[in-house]
């Protein structure tokens, strides 16, 4: 791959996912196999004036070692190291940058309630960085790195070298930094991701209601005082940066416990390194009283039952049917792709700036104005070609907004 363009790649990441300020530390989670590109970042931040640069390894062969045969003491309790990490760089206001590719069976076979037991604690000792992220205390930013073992999923051939150039070229594509006309570029695209949000903010929607020919027939209430959010957002501090890299969402919070009816999954869940396939819930004033799962649903169990917020949404998002990502026509195996390729929900937290005048607000007052509160925040697919939703303003008036998979706003 031309190295020209991964750097222009990193810059993006650098300069408009997490907008690095000058003296500003850098933490960058990334696996080993990743390691070429972490170079890469780091040479570019130091360029951009990063104070230092942070990396936070992973690797998916020794996570499944350790939660396959570490004493279930050390899974119920994570190390004290861990948590002044994170607290150190909240602290400092550090920049995030997450590099991530797919991996669906990374965990599989593992108990799972060895991998929650793991999940649930390392979550609640780092609810105060989840708490930073939500709220937009801090600048940060997910995006994706090929692997060969990514690249075999999608059923690339040829040498590994061939396959990891065939997948850097969708994914520089699918995040407009390539093979797109002017009117698609990247900065184009967050003009126009704004005007959709704009318009859904002036609309001031009272509910959804959601069709589809695959069975899904959901209702979803909005909070009083919702705002929907899309592209570029900015930090508490002011700092305008881009969570998701590629992103084609707009997206809000629902009123908790205002959604009725039933839905069904169009594109696989990865949860926690395992996949959830064909899968359905059905809510009853926002609870989630019933599903069902063709694969995975042991694992499906296990998220419904992190804590009491796990069983109500956190989040809504609508994106068009026939947005890039959707239209490649490929699943994968990756949420920050396959999310941008279709309208989605989350289980679990609700961002707290998808609410007017949040800032202060504890989880219980946020709770009584409508919005989720959970441990976990886990998005799941529910786009398709003949997907239609119907909106309802504060006058009772139906408004479209999607029409067989095409958004109308």
């Amino acid at each position: 791959m031309n190295q020209d363009k991964l750097r222009e790649y990193a810059r993006l990441l650098i300069q408009t996912g997490v907008n690095l300020q000058d003296k500003q530390t850098l933490v960058v989670s990334v696996d080993v196999e990743q390691k070429d590109f972490a170079v890469i970042i780091t040479e570019e931040a130091y360029d951009l004036g990063a104070k230092e640069v942070v990396i936070n390894w992973r690797h998916s062969p020794i996570t499944r070692q350790r939660l396959l045969h570490a004493d279930a003491s050390c899974l119920e309790t994570p190390a004290n190291w861990i948590p002044v990490f994170y607290q150190q760089y909240v602290d400092e206001k550090a920049a995030f940058l997450s590099l991530i590719s797919a991996n669906p069976n990374a965990l599989q076979g593992i108990p799972t309630n060895r991998i929650s037991l793991n999940s649930r604690n390392l979550n609640k000792a780092l609810t105060f960085y989840h708490t930073a992220i939500m709220n937009s205390t801090l600048t940060w930013c997910v995006a994706s790195v090929p692997t060969v073992l990514w690249a075999n999923l999608l059923g690339y051939t040829g040498t590994d070298e061939e396959k990891i150039d065939r997948l850097w070229d969708i994914i520089l594509t699918l995040c407009r930094l390539q093979n797109v006309s002017e009117s698609e570029t990247f900065n184009s695209h967050m003009d126009n991701l704004k005007k959709r949000t704009e318009a859904l903010n002036i609309l001031n929607l009272k509910s959804l209601h959601y069709t589809c020919s695959n069975g899904t027939d959901l209702t979803v209430e909005l909070p009083t005082n919702h705002i929907w959010q899309g592209g570029a957002e900015a930090s508490k501090d002011g700092v305008i940066f881009n969570a998701n890299i590629p992103t084609e969402e707009v997206f809000s919070a629902p009123q908790y416990n205002g959604v009725n009816g039933v839905v069904h999954s169009t594109k696989p869940l990865i949860y926690q390194g395992n996949p959830i396939n064909n899968f359905s819930f059905t809510f009853k004033d926002g609870k989630i009283v019933d599903y069902t799962a063709e694969e995975g649903l042991d694992i499906l169990k296990e998220l419904i039952e992190t804590d009491e917020g796990s069983q109500y949404l956190g989040e809504i998002a609508l994106v068009d049917h026939y947005s890039p990502i959707s239209q490649s026509h490929q699943i994968y195996f990756e949420t920050l792709f396959d999310e941008n390729a279709s309208c989605h929900l989350a289980i679990g937290a609700a961002y707290p700036t998808c609410l007017k005048d949040s800032d202060g607000l504890s989880d219980e007052e946020l709770k009584e104005k409508g919005l989720n509160h959970s441990l976990s925040h886990v998005d799941f697919m529910i786009g398709h070609e003949h997907m239609n939703i119907t909106g309802l303003t504060q006058n009772d008036q139906e408004v479209a907004i999607m029409i067989d998979g095409r958004l109308q706003i």
